[in-house]
């Protein structure tokens, strides 16, 4: 069971990045393809209120910066269809599912999880799915944050818990894989600003504290919560970058995509 002391938690916005790149091995060429995923904490300091569709990553008068992220990775599942290359239609049905558990720092973006192998050719559809699961937490939060909140009369500590079940989905059509070996890598960027859309910075001048700090959860400061749980079904978005065997810089790739699939039980 994975303990965490003093840990916050907030359910941010999800975007996915499909990022295409040269493994440091460089012996690696024998037509091996890997797709994994990490994740990436965007905007920890930003002013307040934040509106929807509204963002700022200034730090004024009343403002949040957050110090810590991190989540519980459950399994990430992969699923993937494969083109024939002789029908041209959709031949065969690829799944992976990688088991943790996993206490991820959203903060550090060098931890690659999942490594699926991929074959070369073109994938009519790519998907997945992370999950993070309160009985893997246990007594702790699956998501959570904690950082300090600062308006005009002063600062106080402040801590977002979740200890719901936690899914994010993705997918991607029209993925070609090549003999060059080149890994594909999903980056999912949490926009932590978008997590307090629509949150007034009256409600937490006003919020209950627990021995100095205002802790945000299902058991204190509910509504404020509740707010910061609906937020995490919006916004998300996908982003594709890729870098090409030999190539040492990442190039933007294709058209946003839009998509979530998110679920609270």
């Amino acid at each position: 069971m994975i303990r965490m002391r003093n840990l916050a938690l907030g359910f941010l916005s999800l975007a996915m990045v499909f990022a295409a790149c040269q493994k440091d091995d460089s012996s690696k060429n024998d037509g091996t393809s890997e797709f994994g995923v990490q994740f990436e904490a965007l905007n920890p300091g930003f002013s307040l209120p934040v509106n929807s569709g509204l963002k700022s990553a200034t730090v004024e008068s009343d403002s949040i910066v957050w110090d810590s992220a991190h989540l519980v990775v459950s399994t990430i599942k992969f699923e993937a269809e494969l083109k024939s290359q002789l029908t041209n239609e959709d031949s065969v049905e690829i799944e992976y599912k990688w088991h943790g558990t996993e206490l991820v720092d959203l903060l550090n973006t060098e931890i690659t999880l999942g490594n699926f192998v991929l074959a070369p050719g073109i994938y009519d559809e790519i998907e997945l799915k992370v999950e993070g699961l309160k009985e893997d937490a246990g007594d702790d939060p699956v998501f959570f944050l904690s950082g300090m909140y600062k308006n005009n009369a002063g600062s106080w500590p402040i801590e977002v818990r979740v200890t719901q079940n936690v899914y994010f989905k993705t997918e991607k059509e029209d993925v070609e894989v090549t003999d060059e070996a080149i890994d594909i890598t999903s980056v999912i960027q949490l926009y932590l600003d978008e997590l307090m859309a629509d949150v007034d910075p009256a409600d937490l001048d006003n919020a209950d504290q627990t021995d100095g700090v205002i802790v945000i959860s299902a058991d204190s400061n509910a509504d404020i919560y509740q707010t910061i749980v609906r937020n995490l079904a919006h916004d998300c978005r996908t982003r594709y970058k890729h870098k090409h065997h030999g190539d040492h810089h990442d190039h933007d790739g294709w058209d946003d995509d839009h998509g979530d699939d998110h679920d609270d039980d």
